[in-house]
């Protein structure tokens, strides 16, 4: 019943005001005993992909689609991307959810069933509920509600493996994030553009994912929009042009090249 009663209150998708820019660590047992600390797999170099279920029939689909994403990287990336399934409100012994992972054929995972794994971390709870974390900043590059779109979670494993590997950009199909010029000073130009109409969050971080400075928080329609590269308060340095939006994250590395 009261999973039932959750169900009702679920939104159809996520809205970046609403969860953490940043993961949330914990360091908890898994279902076979051993232990697990998110930030230090998170500073290891791995990307870290948590899906969150009842379980529940619905959750299946999304779930095995987030799967079978993930282990696409084995080839390429062996090793480096991992799944952990959790049990939504560690309500459900690790039995159940082992019974369930392995039926669904989800074998490559590890399960826990541990109250401080908390989808509300995140913003909105989902059934299923996955977001995708990585890099030594502890970054959040996808947040998903009830539905996964595969496209724009390999997007953001991508842009996670850019971020951990020191790639110098990463677009998507969606976004694309462009400043003039780099090496970069207070009033650069800033453009950006959508090809659908998107919540977005547009900030400059650090290499370790330390917000500096936020420079548009809401909605925006589709096409091309410009900005400014704000004044904020950093040494000359390497630092991210970040825009997050609906469908993933972008971004941009770039050189601040005077003191503010």
């Amino acid at each position: 019943m009261k999973k039932n009663m959750i169900l009702l209150a679920f939104f159809l998708f996520w809205q970046i005001s609403g969860y953490s820019q940043t993961a949330v660590n914990f360091n908890v047992p898994d279902c076979k005993g051993e232990s697990f600390e998110l930030f230090s797999a998170l500073d290891a170099g791995k990307v870290v992909v948590i899906g969150w279920t009842m379980p529940c029939g619905s959750c299946v689909l999304p779930l095995k689609t987030t799967y079978n994403v993930v282990q696409s990287y084995e080839s390429s990336h062996p090793g480096m991307v991992m799944m952990l399934l959790c049990d939504d409100y560690a309500d459900l012994p690790c039995s159940s959810l082992d019974l369930w992972a392995n039926t669904y054929e989800m074998s490559n995972t590890r399960r826990f069933s541990n109250a401080a794994i908390k989808m509300t971390d995140y913003g909105s709870p989902g059934m299923p509920k996955v977001v995708v974390l990585g890099g030594s900043g502890h970054q959040v590059f996808y947040n998903a509600i009830d539905a996964v779109d595969h496209i724009a979670l390999q997007q953001a494993i991508n842009a996670a493996i850019s971020v951990i590997s020191g790639t110098e950009e990463h677009a998507d199909a969606w976004a694309s994030l462009g400043l003039s010029p780099n090496p970069a000073v207070a009033g650069s130009a800033i453009t950006l553009k959508l090809q659908s109409a998107s919540q977005v969050k547009l900030s400059i971080t650090d290499l370790n994912g330390r917000v500096m400075s936020e420079i548009y928080e809401g909605k925006l329609q589709a096409g091309q929009h410009s900005y400014k590269l704000p004044v904020f308060k950093a040494g000359k340095g390497v630092y991210l042009l970040q825009l997050v939006h609906e469908k993933g994250a972008v971004y941009r590395k770039f050189m601040h090249s005077a003191d503010e």
